[in-house]
């Protein structure tokens, strides 16, 4: 049998407990702006399925976020700049796919901050 919950501070607390590699924590405010919204609670209840969905409202609002940070290292004339130090990439050399992000200096020191990003975040998932 499904657990129903009623609360939105119950549901809040339960998808905290159940999404713990999520980017942010849902309050209970969020929960009642997504009832109002008509995302959840449809049902004068909350169901696994509105875990479902705020998992995925969750991962637009990480994927939003992760665009405006693309857009963050373009200036007013579209020169691509360092995500590591801010210094000008130049001109992209014509090649097909996605455009070098870092310069050549800090792009030897990209898989020791990859490290320790994920050694960050699994630290928190585990607290």
């Amino acid at each position: 049998m499904a657990h129903l919950t009623t609360r939105p501070d119950r549901f809040a607390d339960e998808v905290n407990a159940k999404l713990l590699g999520a980017h942010r924590q849902i309050t209970v405010d969020d929960v009642r702006d997504m009832v109002s919204c008509g995302l959840i609670g449809k049902f004068d209840c909350f169901l696994n399925l509105d875990i479902e969905t705020v998992r995925a409202v969750l991962q637009y609002e990480l994927l939003c976020q992760n665009r405006q940070k693309r857009d963050e290292i373009k200036d007013s004339e579209g020169m691509m700049h360092c995500r590591g130090c801010g210094a000008a990439l130049g001109e992209p050399d014509g090649k097909r796919g996605r455009p070098k992000e870092y310069c050549d200096a800090c792009e030897s020191s990209r898989p020791t901050m990859r490290g320790r990003k994920w050694r960050r975040k699994m630290k928190g998932a585990r607290n």
